[in-house]
């Protein structure tokens, strides 16, 4: 194993006495899986055992690039090695080691200034009320200075015969745009043509980027709850490539801020517009707002403190019985990392990630026993537990484009992140299952356990592209993402999650988690694991699915 980091005594202690768990009788029957029968036991102390352990005040709240997200991942190594599951990392390791930049905002050297063109006067702004300026990972300093054109959501969609930049030039502007997407298109599809924003004001030739809080957003995810409880203080990432190089899909665009509903009502209405006519109309269906010019010239500075870290993927692989399929490999993702400790909260700074992620990632070491303990499938099953999820799906994407293993061998993936397991679910959601067949591995799991399929009950929040599945949508692989439902008490849990816990200290081990729930939920995942691994055809994007032309993924026949 690769030991780059050693556990201190108090750690290891705490490990071993997490791993003292009791067995627990089978909570199924055996399940037809494909080709081979295999008896799910899933044992809810091993899954609360893991989750202690990754869920502790010790490992500081396992953000990415820091001693506790180490201890983490040699904490998964080790439980991997312990249950017989092969390395699958670099060099006969479990570890892909992914090399980051790190950036730090400079506070007092932001700035984000609006002058009108023609007055030379130029809008009150504070910032924290008004606006915010971002760090950048590209450059330890950028100033950049333009004409603005606003261009409404700022999406491209040939599908949809729209193209918000028509008849704009934005070539070496500012574009002004509302935050997130606009309603009225299919909920997948609107997460992905949100998530290539950025890309698109820059191969436009845009040199920055201001976003305009909307009304949706604001209940999304507040510009209030943006500047505070230490969010901006908070490092940012990306993954550095061969020549040191920081990722970007946008590298035009040199700085970018954000303007809250007040900054951005000033904007507006100091350019002659109507703020509350335009927001009514960004709030409709489809959200036409048509872009134009605005009367400003917009400067913004920023600086930020850069260094280098590294974190690791951690990576198994059970190899498939079937001579015929054990080289396609279905993979099951978690992400480890969570953000760490906060600078605002006055008791309680440690931002444990119980359920976002310990809970997932406990989930898949207790599949991957419960493969390894009975018959083995005839495809490979790798775990892929990755790092810097929280900085921006980092460590999925960083596998991606550079696999331990031939790509072509990737077929499908299973992504957990974040199941709440505070309640006995009696359904589950499984973001993108009915855009390939792994629709039918669901459905078939879900009802033998007596559990129904609901659809995205959080169209708004764009899931579909803000987990690490979507890193390997990206290059074709057929993939879901799934968690709990909002049956039986759902909605309410998770909206309680998202009100209190979501990325906050109190996302611990004190609140009433449910292992039974987690027991169940590890079941459905095997149930669902093992369907594919041993059904006798691959996975496969539905004939003309939006995702399989996007990205050239394997399609049903006609």
């Amino acid at each position: 194993m690769k030991q780059k980091l050693g556990l201190t005594l108090g750690l290891v202690m705490l490990a071993s006495a997490c791993q003292q768990a009791t067995e627990t009788p089978p909570t199924s029957e055996p399940i037809e899986a494909g080709q081979t029968t295999v008896a799910l036991s899933p044992d809810a102390d091993n899954i609360e055992a893991d989750m202690r352990f990754l869920a502790s005040d010790e490992l500081e709240g396992r953000e990415a690039g820091t001693p506790g997200y180490d201890a983490a991942a040699q904490y998964v190594a080790g439980r991997m090695a312990d249950l017989g599951v092969a390395p699958a990392g670099t060099d006969g390791s479990y570890f892909q080691t992914v090399p980051l930049r790190r950036s730090y905002r400079v506070a007092d050297e932001l700035a984000l200034n609006i002058a009108n063109t023609e007055t030379g006067d130029a809008l009150s702004l504070e910032e924290n009320v008004d606006y915010v300026m971002y760090g950048s990972t590209r450059a330890d300093s950028a100033t950049v200075s333009a004409e603005a054109v606003f261009v409404g959501f700022g999406i491209v969609a040939p599908d949809l015969g729209r193209d918000d930049y028509e008849g704009l030039d934005v070539d070496g502007k500012i574009v002004v745009m509302f935050s997130g997407t606009p309603k009225g298109i299919q909920t997948e599809e609107r997460a992905y043509y949100g998530s290539q924003k950025s890309a698109e004001a820059s191969k436009r030739g845009a040199i920055g980027i201001v976003s305009l809080e909307t009304p949706t957003r604001e209940t999304v995810y507040s510009f209030a709850r943006l500047v505070g409880e230490g969010r901006l203080e908070s490092a940012s990432m990306s993954w550095l490539r061969p020549d040191g190089s920081a990722f970007s899909r946008a590298p035009g665009v040199r700085a970018s801020g954000y303007l809250s509903m007040a900054g951005g009502r000033k904007l507006l209405e100091g350019a002659g517009q109507d703020f509350d006519a335009i927001m009514t109309a960004a709030e409709a269906e489809g959200g036409a707002v048509a872009g134009f010019d605005l009367p400003y010239q917009i400067s913004m500075t920023q600086n930020s403190a850069l260094d280098t870290v590294e974190s690791d993927n951690v990576i198994g692989l059970i190899e498939g019985s079937d001579p015929d399929l054990k080289d396609e490999i279905i993979v099951l993702t978690a992400h480890l990392d969570h953000i760490g400790v906060s600078k605002s909260f006055e008791d309680d700074k440690i931002n444990n990630g119980a359920l976002d992620n310990a809970a997932g990632v406990s989930t898949l070491l207790e599949v991957a026993r419960m493969m390894q303990e009975g018959e083995r499938p005839r495809r490979s099953v790798m775990l892929l537990i990755v790092t810097a999820e929280e900085k921006g799906l980092l460590g999925a994407q960083y596998f991606a484009q550079n696999p331990t293993v031939d790509p072509a061998r990737l077929v499908g993936n299973v992504n957990l992140d974040m199941p709440v397991l505070t309640y006995e679910f009696e359904d589950v959601v499984a973001f993108g299952s009915d855009r390939s067949t792994i629709a039918a591995a669901v459905s078939s799991a879900a009802s033998e356990m007596g559990m129904q399929l609901s659809p995205d009950p959080f169209p708004d929040q764009g899931l579909f592209t803000r987990s690490d599945h979507f890193r390997l949508v990206e290059i074709g692989v057929p993939s879901i993402f799934l968690a709990t439902g909002t049956e039986n008490g759902g909605d309410a849990a998770w909206a309680e999650h998202f009100a209190t816990n979501y990325h906050r200290p109190s996302d611990d081990m004190d609140n009433s988690i449910s292992f039974a729930a987690a027991a169940n939920f590890a079941e459905i995942n095997a149930r669902i694991a093992l369907t594919l691994a041993n059904a006798d055809e691959r996975p496969l994007w539905v004939k003309d699915d939006f995702f399989a032309r996007q990205f050239n993924g394997p399609q049903q026949a006609e």
